[in-house]
C-alpha cells in the first residue's frame, strides 16, 4: 500500500498541496520581516524572534483544542477555515503600522497553524493503516519542509528582485485563500463517526494523561528545537562560516543533503511500514542527524575538506530521513480513534515548543560560544532524543489490516 494504492489518493494529494501553500505563506512572511526594506527600515532581531515565538506559542496552546473540536464535529470545516485564517494573517502583516501590532498579528498565524496541522494530521491518520502510515506521514513531513524552504527561499528571491514587501505578503495571502477555495470543493470529510457527547476538555485530558504520549516529549521536542535552531541561525552561520565555499559548492552541498533526506524519508517510511517497527527507524534518523551535525561543525573552518568524505553526506542525509515518518507514525499508532484529533494536536505542541526552545537556546549558545557552542547544543538535543527513545514501547500489531475508517 501507499499513496498510489490508497483509496484516498485524491484527498491526500490535496492535503499535501495545501500544506505546502500554508507553510510557504507563513515562511514567506518570515523572510519579508527579516528584510531591511520592510516597515521602513526593518525590524530589530528581537522583534523578528518575537513574531516566531508568538506564532508558535499560540499554535501549541490551541492545537489540541482544534484537534478535539475536529473529533466532535469533523475535520473538514476546521481545515478549510484554517486556510482563510492564514490568508487573513498575511494580509494583516501587510497593513500592520507598527512592530508591536505586527507581533500581535502573528497570533493569527498561530491560530491558523494550530487548526491546520491538527486537522490535517488527523485526516491522514483517519485514511491510513499500520501498513502505510509511516509513508503517508512522511509525505506530510516532506510537504511541510517544502513549504518551509520554498516559502522562505521564494520570499528572499522576490525581495532581491525589488518587489515591494507588502506586495509579497498580499500574494502569500492570495495563494492561501485560493488553496482554501480548492479545499472547499476538493476535500472530503474523513471523520465518519462523530460523537458529540464527549467534551473537548475530556478529550484533551485523556490525551494529556496518556503515559505513552508523555514519553514522546524528550524524543520529539529536542529534534524540533534543533530545526528551530537551524532555521533561526542558518543564514548567519552560512554568511560567517561558509565563505570558503562558492555558490555552486553550496548549491551542490544542500542539493546532496536535501535529495538524500527526501529519498531517506520515502524509503525508510516504506520499510517502517513493511516491518511495522518505529523505534529502530527513529534511532537511525537521530544518529544520522547527530553525525551530520558534527561533520558540518568539524569542517566549518575547512569546508572544502568535506569533499574528501563526500560519500558520507548522502548516506547521513538518507539516515536522517528515517526519523520523521517513523516518529509521526508512532504518534498515530498510539492514538485512540475517539481522541485522534486531540492526539494529533500534540504534534503541534511538540513543534511549537521546539520552535521556541531552539532559537532561544541557540541565541545563548551562539552568542556566547560561537559555532562550537552551537555544536554542543545540537549534540545535547540529539543525545536527549536518543535516550528518550529507549523508554518508549514499540507498537506492533501483526494481524492488523486496513482500519474501518481507512477502508471507507
Amino acid at each position: 500500500m501507499g499513496l498510489r494504492a490508497s483509496k484516498h489518493t485524491g484527498n491526500l494529494l490535496v492535503l499535501y498541496s495545501i500544506t505546502i501553500v500554508m507553510r510557504a505563506s507563513f515562511y514567506i512572511t518570515i523572510a519579508v520581516t527579516q528584510s531591511l526594506s520592510f516597515m521602513g527600515g526593518g525590524l530589530h532581531e528581537w522583534e523578528i524572534a518575537a513574531v516566531m515565538i508568538v506564532d508558535n506559542l499560540v499554535e501549541l496552546t490551541l492545537a489540541s483544542f482544534f484537534g478535539s473540536y475536529g473529533d466532535k464535529i469533523g475535520r473538514r470545516p476546521i481545515l478549510i477555515a484554517s486556510l482563510f485564517i492564514t490568508a487573513a494573517a498575511a494580509y494583516l502583516f501587510a497593513i500592520a503600522p507598527t512592530a508591536a501590532i505586527l507581533i500581535a498579528f502573528s497570533a493569527v498565524f498561530g491560530i491558523g497553524a494550530a487548526a491546520k496541522v491538527s486537522t490535517t494530521l488527523s485526516m491522514i491518520a483517519d485514511m491510513s493503516s499500520e501498513h502505510d502510515r509511516a509513508r503517508l506521514m512522511g509525505y506530510y513531513h516532506l510537504s511541510t519542509l517544502t513549504g518551509l524552504a520554498g516559502g522562505f527561499g521564494l520570499g528572499i528571491i522576490l525581495l532581491e528582485r525589488t518587489i515591494a514587501p507588502n506586495s509579497i505578503l498580499f500574494m502569500a495571502g492570495l495563494a492561501c485563500a485560493v488553496s482554501g477555495i480548492i479545499a472547499f470543493f476538493a476535500i472530503k470529510e474523513t471523520r465518519t463517526h462523530v460523537h458529540v457527547d464527549v467534551s473537548i476538555l475530556g478529550l484533551i485530558k485523556k490525551v494529556a494523561m496518556d503515559r505513552r504520549i508523555q514519553m514522546l516529549i524528550p524524543v520529539y521536542v529536542p529534534i524540533i528545537a534543533m530545526y528551530g535552531l537551524l532555521i533561526g541561525y542558518a543564514g548567519r552561520i552560512i554568511e560567517e562560516h561558509f565563505d570558503l565555499l562558492t555558490g555552486t559548492d553550496l548549491l551542490y552541498l544542500f542539493g546532496v543533503l536535501g535529495g538524500s533526506l527526501i529519498l531517506g524519508t520515502v524509503i525508510m517510511g516504506r520499510l517502517s511500514d513493511r516491518y511495522m517497527k518505529r523505534r529502530p527507524f527513529i534511532v537511525t534518523g537521530l544518529i544520522g542527524f547527530g553525525i551530520l551535525g558534527y561533520l558540518m561543525v568539524a569542517y566549518a573552518e575547512n569546508l572544502p575538506g568535506l569533499w574528501t568524505i563526500w560519500p558520507a553526506l548522502p548516506v547521513l542525509g538518507f539516515m536522517a530521513g528515517a526519523f520523521p515518518p517513523a516518529a509521526m507514525a508512532y504518534l498515530t499508532d498510539i492514538s485512540d480513534k475517539e481522541a485522534r484529533g486531540a492526539t494529533m494536536g500534540v504534534y503541534s505542541i511538540f513543534f511549537g515548543s521546539g520552535m521556541i526552545i531552539g532559537p532561544l537556546a541557540g541565541a545563548f549558545a551562539y552568542g556566547n560560544y560561537g559555532l562550537y557552542g552551537m555544536a554542543i547544543l545540537v549534540g545535547v538535543f540529539i543525545a536527549i532524543a536518543i535516550a528518550g527513545t529507549y523508554f518508549i514501547p514499540e507498537i506492533h500489531h501483526k494481524e492488523e489490516g486496513p482500519t474501518p475508517e481507512s477502508a471507507d
